[in-house]
Order: structure tokens, then sequence, then C-alpha cells
């Protein structure tokens, strides 16, 4: 039965905050209130003892909760036993000053349309907080307030208004929402409302209850004569899962209250800190540097002519491709996975031959917000926004994302089967298949990266022979379920054209591949080892690192390659045990050493480098950056490295070589259209000239582009002859009718 003397009840919840307890039912004691009152302290989870400890206060309700149910439900628990006709909720790190009570308690009788009502509140410094009362969030004020934009600029008009900034804190607001550290209600608008919701564990359960107050026409006050100091989250440093708690909340209160798609938002900028807006601001200059002047600056050679046809025939004709474009060995073929890929955007844009770059630029953008995730993962923040940056301008990793070929998606996957190796090291062996069905798809785009296979292949054989891991675990009957789709759907083009055809891209690969590594050891004299074609491969490899890291200066790229190499021996001979450094290492070295002994020196293999080159060069820069001496100097490298490099990417049009401008996509569209202003609407072929016109995709971005402009060449023998040559000064364009 309620008792009529008490006014106000006091209920205050704990979790393991004991001393910060006494020490505010200390304060309240001290502070003499003339009102009836009477506390009620929850326990949510102290040591043991608490009770006792309270004794000394005189009579003192204690309620035990049978575990931690929650900030919400403990204050529903304490109201339920409150005989007061006020409740005063107080948080357990709080110090009452002297007549708060009775100034609070007094406002709320003289104002029979009070709400909530609270104290204003001060730090253990005796300075009032800053930001204490808000008004009701609408989807501007949410996203502004919970975002890093209040961070970088806190006395934005928004916050301002929000967290009502112009009030001097000497007279009596008005809010919508007031803390829940510390505030009164009157017993019966608390339980007609609903009390707490119970959902919430912690936070966001004033910001509910209020908008419920507010929704019967009551209205909510801060009471600057009433003070309370505060410790701030003497409770919360307790948990370790804080932050998730408090997200979690935070997505249920906008949810409940403004629906999914406002809590979602909410969500996605409140996420948003300072690396996420870093890694954001970097990739968008990735995609600027991906998309400036693509139409006329972007390469397009034969071998992308062929893959366009192939795409185009797909779409048009139905003729669905096995696999890709023959490599240096005319019976081995690329996967078809690129002109799949490359099929879906010449769909959506029309058959527009600039719409592969839209491909390559997103793949690009990925690689770099990959690489700062798999950075950030694997390391540091610090390593991931160091490699995002680095990446997003090297001039050789932007070529790519701006060249339309079946390399240029390589790096993202290369990112990915990186993180599924980096769980396997942690025994992980759930992350198996995904990075059998990576090394499969990557097969697809290009032969080469089988070499990063060996990699994997290590890794299993070196926690097999340590006993990290049995081969019952690997063989697992869920692992192996998983494993073998994984690795055999993306293949299952190249299966279907290898029963055709003598199983080249299988078998005959396997043995190719035993066969070239037993002839560079002497088997076959042609494709002996060699010093001469080492050294070229060599050359190839430090020009083409010279591009990736530091196009401006080779003598500047020589001298990091010198220290890089330097720190990654020392770094490997250091670690006694696979780690994620030897893991970069390993992922390095390997298909290095298989590269430089195949002695071909093709671009192609360049792109499954990208990434772990970056991120070597990354863990390099954080590990000299650990040093306070060496801060600014490195910063001032990092500096010259991105500026350097953009700067010479915009000088040099996003080109290494200066012929290469006369065969940008704008140029070859220039002659395609020369060619067409030539035939007149009359069938014709084209034919190659000159360097480079024995191979078979010489004309064949010639022949895609006519088609697209309108009237491309015939697969029948014409009258009228369309001969092409390609000169380091330009195109050349004659007219042979062999009818005349």
């Amino acid at each position: 039965m309620k008792n009529k003397n008490i006014q106000v009840s006091i209920i205050i919840v704990n979790y393991k905050v004991e001393k910060e307890l006494l020490d505010c039912i200390s304060s309240i004691v001290d502070s003499k209130p003339k009102i009836r009152f009477e506390m009620i302290i929850v326990d949510n989870g102290s040591g043991g003892g608490l009770k006792k400890l309270m004794s000394k206060f005189g009579d003192i309700k204690y309620i035990k909760s049978p575990e931690n149910i929650g900030f919400s439900a403990g204050n529903n628990l304490g109201a339920g036993a409150a005989q007061g006709e006020y409740l005063f909720f107080l948080n357990p790190d709080a110090i009452v000053k002297e007549n708060s009570l009775d100034i609070l308690y007094n406002f709320a009788k003289n104002n029979p349309q009070t709400g909530m009502i609270a104290p204003l509140l001060f730090d253990p410094h005796k300075t009032a907080y800053p930001n204490q009362g808000s008004n009701e969030y609408n989807l501007i004020s949410s996203i502004v307030t919970s975002s890093f934009i209040n961070k970088l600029f806190p006395n934005n008009p928004v916050s301002r208004k929000f967290f009502h900034k112009n009030w001097t804190k000497n007279e009596i607001e008005e809010f919508d929402v007031v803390p829940g550290t510390a505030f009164m209600i009157s017993k019966a608008l608390f339980e007609n409302i609903g009390m707490f919701d119970e959902k919430y564990f912690l936070y966001f359960e004033e910001y509910d209850l209020a908008k419920r107050i507010k929704k019967l026409g009551y209205k909510n006050y801060i009471v600057s004569g009433s003070k309370v100091i505060h410790i701030w989250e003497a409770s919360t440093k307790k948990r370790k899962d804080i932050d998730r708690i408090f997200s979690q909340s935070r997505y249920y209160f906008f949810k409940k209250n403004y629906g999914r798609i406002f809590a979602f938002t909410v969500e996605l900028f409140s996420n948003i800190g300072k690396n996420e807006l870093l890694i954001g601001l970097i990739a968008i200059l990735s995609a600027y540097l991906g998309f400036f002047r693509i139409r006329e600056l972007m390469p397009f050679i034969g071998d992308q002519g062929w893959f366009y046809l192939s795409a185009r025939n797909m779409l048009i004709n139905g003729q669905i491709p096995l696999v890709g474009i023959a490599s240096s060995h005319p019976w081995l073929h690329q996967g078809p996975f690129w002109s799949y890929l490359l099929a879906t955007f010449l769909l959506l844009f029309n058959f527009d031959p600039v719409s592969g770059a839209y491909l390559t630029v997103i793949s690009g953008v990925l690689s770099v917000v990959g690489i700062y995730i798999v950075g950030s993962i694997l390391f540091s923040k610090r390593v991931g926004i160091i490699a995002s940056l680095l990446y997003a301008t090297s001039p050789l990793a932007v070529y790519y994302m701006r060249f339309p070929y079946h390399t240029s998606p390589i790096p993202v996957f290369v990112i990915a089967y990186i993180f599924s190796l980096f769980k396997i090291i942690r025994n992980k062996l759930i992350y198996l298949p995904l990075a059998v069905l990576l090394l499969s798809i990557l097969y697809n785009f290009e032969i080469a990266t089988a070499t990063i296979g060996a990699v994997l292949i290590w890794i299993l054989i070196s926690k097999l022979l340590k006993k990290e891991i049995s081969a019952k675990e690997i063989l697992n009957k869920k692992i192996l379920i998983l494993s073998v789709p994984a690795f055999i759907v993306p293949l299952v083009p190249m299966i279907l054209y290898d029963i055709k055809n003598g199983f080249p891209q299988t078998l005959k690969f396997a043995a190719w591949s035993f066969y070239r590594v037993i002839s560079i050891f002497g088997y076959n004299p042609q494709q002996a080892f060699s010093i001469n074609k080492i050294s070229i491969m060599f050359n190839f490899l430090f020009t083409n690192f010279t591009k990736l890291i530091f196009a401006q200066s080779s003598v500047i790229s020589f001298i990091i390659l010198i220290f890089l190499t330097v720190w990654m021996i020392y770094m490997f001979l250091k670690k006694k045990k696979l780690d994620l450094h030897n893991l970069i290492f390993l992922f390095t070295i390997f298909p290095l050493i298989i590269v430089i002994f195949n002695q071909i020196p093709s671009d192609a293999y360049l792109p499954m480098f990208f990434p772990v080159i970056i991120l070597l060069f990354s863990l390099f820069i954080d590990f000299i950056f650990a040093k306070k001496t060496t801060i600014v100097p490195v910063s001032i490298l990092i500096i010259i490295l991105v500026a350097g490099n953009i700067n010479f990417m915009f000088k040099n049009n996003f080109t290494f070589d200066g012929s290469e401008k006369f065969f940008t996509l704008n140029k070859r569209l220039q002659a395609a259209s020369q060619i067409l202003n030539i035939t007149r609407g009359r069938d014709y072929n084209l034919i190659g000239k000159g360097l480079g016109s024995k191979f078979g995709s010489f004309t064949m971005n010639y022949e895609y582009l006519t088609w697209w402009l309108g009237h491309g060449p015939s697969k029948t023998n014409e009258n009228l002859k369309i001969y092409l040559s390609e000169f380091v000064s330009g195109i050349k364009i004659e007219e042979s009718n062999v009818g005349k």
C-alpha cells in the first residue's frame, strides 16, 4: 500500500560501483532535503556485501536483481517498489548538491504539465557540461549530431540548435529530452506512459521516454538551480562491450520511433569516424583519378577488343564463351570471367566501349577500400590508411583501374584471398573453401595467379608439421563439401571447353607447369636458367616497382626498395613462427620467384603483386612511424610520394610512354570514324599492316569501335580493303579497292 508520507522515491541502479554509490547516498543525506523521501537501491551486479555497506545510512530499500538486467529494467524494478508521489532516477556516480531535490519537487508541484525535470549537471571540477538536454531528433539532426560532422564542427548550426548551445545555464530551459543521469517524474505519469522500455539495456531509454511524454502534451525541463555532479560513465567502464550496447540501443530507438530506413541511415553515418572519413576521402580521390577524362584517355588495345567482341557476341548472338583470349602459348587460354563481367556493363551502358572502364574503376576503388579493411584487420588502422592512400595514388595501380582488361580486377580478389589466408593462419579452417574459391576465380582472370596458390599450400603444410592443425581438420566433411564445388564451379566453362579440346586448360596446363619448372634446371636448353634472362626479369620488375611506388624517380624508388628488402628480411628472420608479416612476405616471395624463373616479362603478372607490395611498404612506413623522432620526416615522405605520383599522372595523361597518347580510346574512335567516312556504308575488310599486325587481335579494337559506330567490317571477302597501321607518331589508314 502506498505510503502517503513519502513525496519522492529516489531510485538508484548499481552496477559494480560500490564506492561511487556510497558517495552518492552520502551526498543525498548531506544535502538535507526538506521533502520526505525514500531511497531504493537496485543491485544489478555488485561484488557482494553491498547491503551491509549501506546499513550505516539507515532504512534503505535494497533490491537484488537475479542478474544484470540492464538500466531500464533495473529502474522499472525500483519504480515498482516505490511509494513516493514522484520518482527521482539517479545514476550511482552522481553527487547531489544542497536543496537540489527540493527545487525539483517544488517546480514539479507548481507546474502540473511538467513531464521530466532534471538538475543542471556538473563535472567533478564543478564545470557545467556543455551539452545536457536536446531537441527531439529529426533525420538531419540525428545524422549531424551522431556522426563525424559534429566531431569536426561542434558549433555547426544544426548542433547548436539541437543542444540549445545559446542557453546560458542560468535559468530554467525547456527541452524535448533531458539527461537520464538524474531526473524527476510523477509516478502516475511514469506508469501511465508504460515506464522504461526494457529493450533498452543501456542508453537512449530517456529519449524514448521523453518522446512518449511529449506526445501526451507534457513539457520537460532542466532547472539550473538544482545541481548534481556527475562523474560520468563510472559503471560503463566496467564493461568491454559498451560500444556494441550503445549502437544496439541507438538503432532500436530510431527503428522503433522513425522506421528501419531512418535507423539504418543514422547507423551508417554514426559509424563514420576519423578513419572512416579518411578512407571515404581516399576512395573519392581514387574514383576521381579513375574517372578523370576516362573517355578521352582510356587505353584500348587489340586484346581488349577481343574481349569486347566476345562479350558482344554473347549478348547479341548467345555465343557464351567458355574460355578467354589465348595466352602467349596459343593452346592455353585465359578464363571467360572477364567476358561475362564486361558483357554485364556493356548491356547496362548500351555497348559504349568506355563501360568496361566503369567496371574496372569500380573494382579499383573497391581495392582501395579493401586494402584499408585488410590492413586494419591484419595490422592496424594506420597501416590500413597508409596502404589505401598509397594504392589510390599509385600510377601503376591507377593505370590498371583505367584499363578495362582481364587482369584489372585481379587486385580486389587478391585482397580477399589475403584475408582468407589470415583467417586460416588463425586456425579458422572454415575459410579454406573461400580461399579455394578465390584461387579458382583468379585463375579465370589470369592463369599466372595460380602461383599464389603456393602460399596456401605452404601455410597448410607448415601448420600440419607444427601440429597446429591436423589433416583430419582439413579433410573435415563440411570443409570438403564446401571446398570442392568452390574450386570446380568457377572452372565449369573451362572444363566444358577441355572436354572438347583435349584438356589444355586443366591437365595439360598442370603437366606444362611441371615441365616449365624442370626446364629451368637444364632439362630443356632453350628454357634453361639464364643469368641474362634473369637480369631482364629483374629490370622488368624494378621498372614496374618504380611505376607502382614513385613513378617520378627511379633513384628514390631504388632506395625505397633497398630499405624495404632489408627490413622485410629482418622481420622474416625475427619471427619464430608464422605470423601476418610473414604471410605478406611469403605472398610476395613465392609468386615472385616463380615469375622470375619463368623468364617471361609479362605485364599480366603484375596486378597480383599490387596489394602485397603496397601492404609491405605500408608496414615498413608504420614500423618507422613507431619512433617519435621519425614521424615528421616519414609524414613528409608520404606527402612527397602521394603528391609526386598525382603530379606524374596528370603530367603524363595517365600513361607511362608518351607514344601511348596516340592509342587512347579517343584516338581510336577518331580512326574508326575515319574508316566509316571512307567506306560510306560499303562492305569492307579491315586488315592490319606493319608492326604488330601478325597478332590476330591487332584490329579487333577497331572492329568493335566501327561496329559500335554503326558499320563493322565484313567477315567475308570484300572488294574494299581498309589497311590499318600503328606507328609511334599515330594511326595510318589506307584504302584499296580490288574491284577497280
